[in-house]
């Protein structure tokens, strides 16, 4: 049958995807950031690109999973905030959420320390992580009626979202990083709703 040899057409997402070279994108994302890089490392004495060894955890034991699954508070509250009206904090907050979810699958995945890979996600997750601070920062600074409109629950999720944080340099390693820095996503990702709904509210 004549019909039978005729080529199918293919899905030109599934094309783009077959040639994409994910490989050289690294090496070009890598490139891009080096002076990103040279100046943390210059900031920080080479401390701000070092990060937790996971193992024998990796992305795929039940702990490991369980960690990266903490991400989804941030896909959850950057979904809530665009739905109820305030879409620029929701997109920061969504993106912030998936870099986080890149740079801590790296950081199971590959293991060791000093692994270039995860370097990499771990400044793109300054950066986003940083921007969503930032928000939040300049929504507690714009209350039309000061500090009184902080919601009371949004300083208590912060300050233990923050202290987890901390405690996260402190214990740099296995199951106290994998508890503190999961309690630094849920914390951080419901301060940031309670903040981001009190600002829709003051302003509608």
């Amino acid at each position: 049958n004549g019909n039978n040899n005729q080529e199918q057409p293919q899905d030109p997402l599934a094309l783009i995807a077959a040639n994409l070279n994910t490989e050289s994108l690294s090496n070009g994302l890598a490139s891009a950031l080096t002076p990103w890089e040279d100046l943390i490392n210059d900031s920080t004495d080479g401390w701000g690109l070092t990060y937790a060894d996971l193992s024998p955890e990796t992305e795929s034991t039940p702990l490991g999973v369980g960690f990266l699954a903490t991400n989804i508070a941030y896909a959850l509250t950057g979904l809530l905030l665009t739905v109820q009206g305030d879409v620029f904090y929701g997109c920061v907050t969504e993106l912030a959420g998936v870099v986080s979810f890149w740079y801590h699958y790296s950081q199971l995945k590959h293991g060791q320390l000093n692994s270039q890979p995860v370097k990499l996600a771990l400044m793109v997750d300054y950066m986003t992580a940083g921007a969503a601070l930032m928000c939040t920062g300049f929504y507690l600074l714009t209350f039309p009626q000061g500090f009184g409109q902080i919601p009371v629950e949004a300083l208590i999720a912060g300050f233990g979202g923050l202290t987890s944080l901390g405690l996260c340099w402190v214990w740099e390693m296995g199951y106290p990083y994998l508890i503190l820095h999961s309690l630094w996503h849920l914390l951080s990702a419901y301060a940031g709703y309670t903040v981001g709904q009190a600002h829709i509210a003051a302003f509608t």
